[in-house]
């Protein structure tokens, strides 16, 4: 059967390293035909694009690898996530090629899952993987889609209890301790801490007794931060997910039904956070009892990149 043939049933193949499919695919890649990614490798050009082929050609090229990372995620439940890279692990050095980054590193078994064609690392491994790179927004979209927890990923991280990116690892697990659902979420919960503010949890089911069309109902909601003591929520509303009509009429519902209950959501943007941390902790401070509140908030800077918040060693009385 000829090559194209081949290629039309399975986008990506290994071929043989001479023969009739060898010649065929030097001669198919000079025309424009296949690409040829890796070492007796042959790809479909309209499949270059697809993470899910490289991930197929990095197996099929080393089969001892494991993929981990945006990709791993992708093949566990998030099919929608950008992978611009393959991140794959091996026991060895192993230079880049083409899409795929190779990481010399070895993972437990109790950390890797084994499919038909290769074997990927669990959700919380690559959580852990993307956090000590600092790429948060993949990890946040884990955790709101339930594929991952931050025990899950505490438990994997000791399992990894020698390996070299370790200390970035544990403040990994300090940044998603509390379950943030966006990065904007992440950054507000490190603010709180770093400000000292206590008495909240990050995304707490908070269940309201709602009428809806005449019928009373329970419905459960997770404000970004929850003080359950001050039945006060706050929330990020970033304009990526509050910026039409349904979502402004589905934020007022919320706000009315939370108010119903007795509870005041405090809202807050990201660009407000960013360009003026040090308003939102003190206006925040005026609802919380003395025991959640410090006695002096420490004055912070933003930054793009973790601990995301840099103290001045100013600080503002309360």
């Amino acid at each position: 059967m000829e090559l194209l043939e081949l290629l039309e049933r399975a986008p990506v193949l290994r071929i043989p390293p001479s023969g009739p499919l060898a010649r065929q695919a030097a001669r198919a890649a000079v025309d424009g035909l296949v690409l040829r990614p890796l070492p007796r490798i042959v790809m479909s050009p309209g499949v270059q694009a697809d993470p899910s082929a490289w991930v197929l050609a990095n197996w099929l090229w080393r089969p001892s690898s494991v993929v981990t990372g945006r990709a791993a995620l992708r093949l566990q439940g998030l099919p929608d996530l950008a992978a611009p890279v393959v991140d794959a692990l091996l026991p060895y050095e192993l230079r880049d090629r083409g899409r795929l980054r190779f990481h010399n590193c070895r993972l437990p078994g109790e950390l890797k899952l084994d499919t038909e064609h290769g074997s990927m690392a669990s959700t919380a491994a690559s959580a852990l993987f993307l956090g000590s790179r600092g790429d948060w927004a993949p990890i946040c979209d884990a955790i709101r889609e339930d594929k991952v927890t931050p025990e899950a990923m505490t438990r994997a991280r000791e399992l990894l209890r020698h390996h070299p990116d370790a200390r970035l690892m544990d403040k990994t697990l300090r940044y998603i301790s509390e379950s943030p659902w966006s990065v904007a979420e992440l950054e507000l919960h490190e603010l709180l801490r770093i400000a000292g503010i206590k008495g909240w949890k990050g995304n707490l089911p908070v269940f309201l007794p709602v009428l809806e069309d005449g019928v009373q109902t329970i419905r459960k909601r997770h404000p970004d931060a929850a003080f359950e003591a001050e039945k006060l929520g706050v929330e990020v509303a970033s304009e990526q997910y509050h910026n039409n009509a349904r979502a402004f009429a589905e934020d007022a519902r919320r706000t009315r039904w939370f108010a119903a209950a007795g509870w005041t959501l405090l809202p807050v943007t990201p660009k407000q956070l960013r360009r003026n941390p040090n308003d939102f902790p003190h206006d925040l401070c005026c609802r919380l009892y003395r025991p959640h509140r410090p006695s002096a908030l420490p004055l912070v800077v933003y930054q793009a990149y973790a601990p995301f918040w840099r103290c001045t060693n100013s600080f503002r009385n309360l």
